[in-house]
């Protein structure tokens, strides 16, 4: 798995006075994490990066409002590992990822500034999640832009990067060629079908729950029906 888990979430720190780091100890149970000392007593558990980030140091004197700072910043560094570790199993939109962190229980705000950073290392780019999904949809499954678009949408992609995957997918691909495929499969699995007009519903119903317009539906219709 190319990311770990995230750690557990500790036990609410709330700082209430200055105090002095006394220790700084590795975490056996997660390496990447550091549990900080306060005046000899442990207080709080942060990523190793928000310590450098933060220079944190044997006899650093760390204000309440320092503390809070360190404490902000491991969170979004815990909702960033979250993050991570969902990513790991396929592609998501942002707010697919969004909506999981929120689930886990981390502040809106938290979750933004995870986001933000994702973004920002390219491990969330909702435009190139667009074009992979209407062509991966497209040449597998047979789905029209209609439903290409209803699903992106699902997922939370902003309807701009929809619209432009959707636009380069016609560019490359004709949705009617794609059409008359699936009806004349379709339309022969219903050659038992005495009644013309029921096979023409059946094939037609079919068609527009897979995304097509009905223009193009009734295009590749009534080209069947020409040819039965």
């Amino acid at each position: 798995m190319p990311f770990p888990p995230p750690a557990a979430p500790p036990a609410r720190f709330e700082p209430t006075r200055p105090a002095t780091v006394t220790r700084l100890v590795a975490q056996e149970r997660h390496p990447d994490r550091v549990s900080v000392f306060l005046d000899g007593a442990f207080a709080f558990g942060v990523y190793r990066d928000v310590v450098i980030e933060f220079g944190l140091h044997r006899g650093q004197v760390l204000s309440v409002e320092a503390q809070r700072r360190i404490l902000a910043a491991d969170q979004i560094r815990r909702a960033r590992s979250r993050a991570l570790h969902y990513l790991a199993h396929r592609a998501r939109t942002t707010e697919e990822v969004r909506r999981k962190l929120l689930q886990s229980g981390f502040e809106a705000a938290v979750v933004e500034a995870a986001l933000d950073r994702l973004v920002e290392l390219g491990y969330l780019d909702d435009a190139a999640y667009a074009r992979a999904y209407v062509r991966g949809r497209f040449r597998s499954r047979g789905y029209g832009p209609a439903r290409l678009r209803s699903e992106l949408m699902r997922r939370g992609v902003p309807r701009s990067m929809v619209e432009a995957a959707v636009q380069e997918l016609l560019e490359e691909e004709d949705p009617i060629e794609a059409a008359r495929a699936q009806a004349r499969r379709r339309w022969a699995r219903l050659a038992r079908e005495a009644d013309l007009r029921r096979r023409r519903k059946k094939v037609s119903d079919f068609l527009l729950r897979r995304g097509f317009t009905y223009d193009t539906v009734r295009r590749v219709v009534d080209e069947l029906d020409a040819e039965a």
